[in-house]
């Protein structure tokens, strides 16, 4: 048993471990900082927060290293993808329609003490399943196999359809991270093999272009106006001008931009945040990262970032080095899930990007999210610990 253990060990990725480790502590950490002083002006219970997000992050940390053990061979099992498919368009469809909106968007599952956020779960399902799509064409190309048109649509149908679900909450980051995660995995593949590069940095070109330039549009113009979702103009509103709106949409945004000034180099100390004393609403989740710049400063803001970009570029570093085309892809994505939902919520605290709703991984309070990152280390740890063995096979032959 100790022979076996010492031998998982010896090829257990402590460059992916320890950032991690270290991130869901702080998390737990600051969540209570951010939480408790609220829920005492409340009169309730003000460590509830810190235990929930401690109990996410041990159930984080036991789903990564069950993961991390597993036989990578269900991952790409057709009937697990299509399986999971099923039950993740069940679970948006009973969240859209039979939920009551939490900030205007029909996001979560109410179940009981916690909430279920699908959204979350789909950008790990997504990337499962665009690597094993992308890998299985390439395969097929390899063996002469020829798609038709039908062919290479009908998968991205199933695509849309998801994502319509997300966008449709309205969850506009969880939309945003969903499809470049797809986005990526697509151009990564070589699949596209016909397309050269510089077509391919033309096409990411226009579509970075497109987004900022919908983003100016948006400032002189409404397409919301008179609908249910006519709030989510005014964070756009408070992008342009927060301080016009300070009272309102841009009340977040303000009260970020104060603690972050109130921070300075090494900040005020923990626990002894100003503007989450009311003043910045919810600041265990969205806008934690204003709390922890406001209490351990710029430099202890710059830690916490620099670890999350380096277990990112970590997570890339192993797909790089896959010789597997689907663990390439897998890496591809989870690193891409991580990056740009972290470059969301910094892009929102600073004002850089409208405000999203996007959580700061590993960080923010949030069940859904915990464990989905945990399972998704764990797996792209799977592979790490096969390439440093040698074992690593293509899993469509399994």
């Amino acid at each position: 048993m100790m022979k076996r253990i010492k031998e998982k060990l010896k090829y257990f990725d402590y460059y992916l471990f320890i950032p991690y480790i270290i991130l869901c502590l702080v998390g737990v950490v600051m969540v209570y900082s951010a939480s408790s002083i609220n829920l005492s002006y409340n009169g309730a219970q003000t460590d509830q927060y810190l235990w929930k997000q401690l109990i996410f992050a041990v159930l984080g940390v036991c789903g990564l290293l069950t993961v991390c053990h597993l036989s990578p061979r269900w991952w790409a099992k057709s009937w697990y993808i299509l399986f999971a498919y099923l039950a993740l368009i069940v679970l948006l469809f009973i969240a859209r329609f039979f939920t009551n909106p939490i900030n205007g968007a029909h996001g979560w599952i109410n179940l009981g003490p916690v909430s279920l956020q699908p959204s979350e779960f789909c950008k790990l399902y997504l990337t499962m399943f665009m690597a094993r799509l992308m890998a299985s064409r390439e395969k097929g190309l390899a063996n002469g196999k020829e798609y038709t048109t039908m062919d290479k649509v009908k998968p991205y149908l199933l695509v849309v359809f998801m994502l319509g679900f997300i966008l449709s909450a309205p969850d506009l980051g969880g939309f945003m991270i969903n499809l470049a995660i797809v986005l990526v995995i697509a151009s990564a593949s070589t699949n596209n093999g016909k397309i050269s590069y510089q077509k391919r940095s033309a096409l990411w070109g226009v579509i970075l272009a497109g987004f900022f330039g919908a983003i100016q549009v948006l400032r002189i113009w409404n397409p919301l106006e008179n609908t249910p979702y006519a709030y989510m103009h005014g964070r756009f509103q408070a992008f342009f001008d927060p301080f016009s709106v300070a009272q309102s949409s841009g009340k977040q945004l303000v009260n970020s931009y104060y603690a972050i000034s109130n921070g300075g180099l090494f900040g005020l100390g923990l626990g002894n945040s100003i503007q989450k004393r009311g003043y910045l609403p919810e600041p265990y989740t969205d806008f934690i990262l204003s709390v922890i710049t406001e209490e351990l400063g710029f430099v202890g803001a710059l830690v916490i970032l620099l670890l999350i970009c380096f277990l990112t570029l970590r997570v890339f570093l192993i797909g790089i080095r896959s010789q597997n085309t689907y663990n390439s892809l897998f890496c591809y994505g989870i690193g891409t899930f991580i990056l740009v939902e972290t470059c969301f919520n910094i892009g929102g605290v600073l004002g850089l990007l409208p405000i999203t709703g996007v959580t700061l991984p590993f960080i923010s309070y949030g069940g859904s999210s915990m464990i989905v990152l945990s399972l998704a280390l764990g797996m792209v740890m799977n592979i790490s610990a096969n390439q440093r063995r040698g074992t690593e096979f293509d899993l469509l032959d399994r």
